[in-house]
């Protein structure tokens, strides 16, 4: 018999005999048939795709996680400014007991040498570390502080001059990094949910919506980062060269860590002329200690190798201080007792620190200004100490 076939228009039935090579069937036009493609084809079509997403998605987070898992200490992945600052730390262990930390005004503002020679012979004579961070947030305090209470070692015998343990934290910096280090190693390595919830602490009911909302979202977002990262085993298998200059200029003379600026400064005119016009007396402001910045201190306690670390939050000075004069609490109760609030920021008490010819820029000071800074803290210190009969013997 002949194969016969009808075909028509679109949208009618088309027949084949059963003599055909393929059943006997009907098909019907389909409106939303484009180029070829039926609705239910392109169901099918979008559910493999959303099924291929999946897939990819489990297979990614299953890759962050391995990542993660296998990499330890994090916080010596390559991070300009910071992975020198551990290097000097390293390179002091077992030597140095006692430690500054915080932004670029700790960078620039202590200086070990001046702080060790003030506490010498006393009960809190230490041997001192400047581990400021330029650029650096609370957040980045906090793991560096971590980092160095972790691996701790008290003197090694009674000769040794350094007896104290001090970790020396600023209080006045801020939670986050700016925006544009959001995307920068410094902050997606140590992001990880400790670091991010002690962030959500950095904030109180008093401030601003957006404020509060802008800091946790921030952390957030790095914590985010942080989690889907898989590049950090790169920097694993091709470590990033550290910055020799940037070592030679913070270890040289003994500074260790103190970043020095030049005294001979282009801003010295401009400095002059705005501490000239500043008001008779600054406007005052309180301000609070935050949640977060006394569970930092029993944070640090709980992970230090040894006993009987002293802790201490330092406000630094800037000329805006002038102006605006905030005041804090002198100290903050901890679960391990009471610890020190020194603030510097203060002109009618330490009018001699707003002096031109002290600073770099309006935010940071010179070594003179250093100095001066340094020989403050420590003296104030010294007083407290003398009032409180802390044991200041550390890993004792």
């Amino acid at each position: 018999m002949r194969n016969q076939a009808s075909e028509q228009a679109p949208g009618h039935r088309v027949t084949y005999d059963k003599t055909s090579k393929t059943d006997k069937r009907a098909i019907r036009f389909d409106p939303c048939e484009l180029g070829g493609t039926s609705m239910s084809s392109s169901k099918a079509g979008w559910r493999e795709i959303l099924e291929a997403l999946g897939c990819g998605v489990l297979g990614f987070a299953l890759v962050a996680t391995a990542v993660h898992l296998l990499l330890r200490h994090p916080i010596y992945l390559h991070a300009n400014i910071r992975s020198e600052k551990l290097s000097i730390l390293q390179h002091w262990r077992g030597r140095a007991y006692s430690a500054s930390f915080g932004s670029s005004h700790v960078h620039n503002g202590f200086d070990p040498r001046t702080f060790d020679a003030v506490m010498r012979g006393t009960a809190a004579e230490t041997r001192s570390l400047n581990l400021g961070i330029a650029g650096g947030s609370q957040s980045e305090q906090r793991a560096t502080a971590l980092e160095f209470v972790r691996h701790l070692h008290p003197p090694v015998d009674t000769s040794e001059d350094a007896r104290a343990c001090l970790v020396i934290l600023e209080l006045g910096a801020g939670a986050n990094f700016t925006n544009d280090h959001l995307i920068h190693p410094r902050a997606i390595n140590i992001y990880d949910w400790q670091t991010t919830q002690f962030v959500t602490r950095l904030t109180t009911p008093g401030m601003s919506l957006r404020q509060r909302v802008g800091r946790i979202g921030y952390a957030l977002a790095a914590m985010a980062l942080h989690y889907m990262n898989v590049g950090m085993l790169s920097n694993r298998i091709f470590p990033a060269p550290l910055d020799n200059a940037m070592l030679h200029d913070e270890t040289v003379e003994d500074r260790r860590g103190l970043l020095v600026m030049p005294r001979q400064t282009p801003y010295l005119e401009r400095i002059a002329a705005t501490i000239a016009t500043a008001p008779p007396q600054p406007q005052m402001a309180n301000a609070a200690v935050l949640p977060g910045n006394t569970e930092l201190l029993d944070t640090l306690e709980a992970a230090s190798a040894v006993d009987h670390v002293q802790f201490v939050y330092v406000v630094l000075p800037k000329i805006t201080d002038l102006w605006e004069q905030v005041n804090y609490p002198s100290s903050v109760a901890t679960a391990g007792g009471v610890v020190p609030i020194v603030n510097l920021a203060q002109p009618r008490r330490y009018p001699q620190i707003y002096d031109a010819h002290l600073w770099y820029d309006n935010a940071h000071v010179n070594e003179r200004g250093a100095q001066l800074i340094t020989t403050l803290l420590a003296e104030e210190l010294k007083r407290w100490y003398a009032a409180h009969g802390q044991t200041l013997r550390c890993g004792r």
